[in-house]
């Protein structure tokens, strides 16, 4: 389905980027804030900002809207420097999440920023363990994507509200931890590329009840089908022509590199989803779906599009084939 996009190179053995050297060697700093309660969370979050506001690094949080008050009652004068946004708020899916810090840092480094301190929190829609994975792959894949970058960026996690399992997950995505008041290396970290290949999930056949055409004999057909069934299922106009741009990346992908695809579609827990299966290889690079189009030239372009548009996307590939899963919320 994806021919021709190759395995990702181990971070460790990039050539030195003209972005890392303009910037005295300077790369990222990724790590992880398991916090307890406000305070904990302040007697971190300050020093953390105050840090890069003083040290001149454009000073970006999304943290909790509750918490916001307090920190900015703690950071006094500070908080003028830095800009604090409610995480619910901005870019609340994981891909549009992942832009948004990507423009941001770019944006800020053309303009001539020396650097960049972040600090954000993921949403974690406890209900929906395929949207929760995703947001574990892109904590990984933030190692990878800003790589280059002068950023020193710490994620937030309430250690007390959520699941020991993403805690621990936590641990493999972030190559340190703040714990009483020191970094330490999370001796579980994983590369992206090795994270990614451990967290692939296969993705099941579509549901009995899901409308199927076996073999789509054209895109236009496909566009025509899903965006008639989208609409009749609820879903908004809008999101409609999203999702229904979206699948037409995929399925022309389906029809240059593998086969003519199955395209079914089906309602599930308030969203409608359109599967797209083809007996090609798929990706060899798990990491290049989530590249902005300017570090992966034309290979991965329609993928890290088609992220953008839909509020999940699921690809798994094995040895019969590759399936992407396309989801979007019913109005």
């Amino acid at each position: 389905m994806f021919a021709g996009v190759g395995p990702a190179d181990p971070i460790s053995s990039r050539k030195a980027d003209p972005v890392e050297a303009l910037h005295g060697g300077r790369r990222l700093d990724h790590s992880v804030l398991l916090y307890k309660d406000l305070k904990h969370f302040l007697d971190v979050m300050v020093p953390f900002v105050e840090s890069g506001v003083d040290g001149g690094d454009v000073t970006f949080v999304a943290a909790r809207g509750d918490y916001l008050p307090a920190l900015r009652d703690g950071l006094g004068s500070r908080a003028n420097g830095a800009h604090l946004v409610d995480t619910n708020v901005w870019c609340p899916h994981p891909a549009t999440r992942l832009r948004g810090f990507s423009e941001l840092i770019r944006d800020e480094i053309a303009g001539g920023a020396i650097g960049c301190r972040f600090a954000g929190e993921p949403l974690w829609p406890l209900e929906s363990p395929a949207h929760t994975r995703e947001w574990q792959r892109y904590e990984s894949v933030l190692n990878a994507v800003l790589a280059p970058y002068p950023v020193s960026l710490m994620c937030l996690y309430d250690a007390t509200g959520l699941e020991p399992s993403i805690l621990e997950t936590a641990r493999r995505t972030h190559p340190t931890s703040c714990l009483n008041g020191e970094w330490i290396r999370n001796p579980d970290f994983l590369r992206p590329d090795e994270f990614l290949m451990q967290w692939t999930h296969d993705l099941p056949s579509a549901p009995p009840n899901a409308l199927t055409i076996p073999q789509v004999p054209d895109v236009s057909v496909a566009r025509r089908f899903l965006m008639e069934r989208a609409v009749e299922a609820g879903v908004g106009i809008e999101d409609a022509l999203d999702l229904t741009v979206a699948a037409n990346e995929i399925i022309t992908n389906s029809f240059l590199y593998a086969t003519r695809p199955t395209l079914s579609c089906w309602t599930q827990n308030g969203q409608f989803v359109c599967q797209i299966e083809d007996r090609g290889s798929g990706l060899t690079d798990p990491i290049a779906s989530y590249r902005p189009p300017s570090d992966t030239g034309q290979h991965g372009r329609g993928l890290w599009m088609a992220r953008q548009l839909v509020d999940l996307l699921q690809i798994h590939g094995g040895p019969t084939g590759t399936t992407v899963r396309l989801h979007v919320r019913r109005a």
